[in-house]
């Protein structure tokens, strides 16, 4: 009998142990977790800030001649009709990374009669699979 009192009582102890390790997080007096890169933002100085954020702004930007073909692209895709939009992002979604940026150099080498050829090419190239 005291046996089973002794195996119930560290029965007891150790789901007690268990069932409030991570209790702190519960408790509504407990500071909130702050996430780990908000944390990191608050530990920079001011002036690591500053720096962080110019770095950031320099990846955005796009050299003026990678935005102007980029607008190019843009305009050319525009006007394009719905379903043939819809075929040349499914067609995209099919090429590998190397068969993009080959269609993508045709493309800029090419006239405009030369550039249906080659859309057409790759539409019916990706459409059989």
């Amino acid at each position: 009998m005291a046996a089973k009192r002794i195996a119930l009582v560290v029965c007891t102890l150790s789901l007690l142990q268990t069932s409030f390790a991570s209790s702190e997080r519960f408790w509504v007096f407990s500071k909130p977790n702050k996430p780990t890169t908000e944390e990191a933002w608050d530990d920079l100085s001011p002036e690591e800030q500053r720096v962080l954020i110019q770095r950031y702004q320099t990846l955005k930007e796009i050299p003026t001649n990678q935005s102007t073909q980029l607008q190019q692209r843009m305009e050319w895709f525009t006007q394009l009709p719905e379903n043939e939009k819809q075929k040349m992002r499914d067609v995209w979604q099919k090429m590998s990374t190397q068969e993009r940026n080959t269609l993508r150099k045709r493309m800029q080498n090419a006239s405009v009669e030369e550039r249906l050829n080659i859309r057409e090419e790759y539409l019916s190239k990706y459409s059989e699979h």
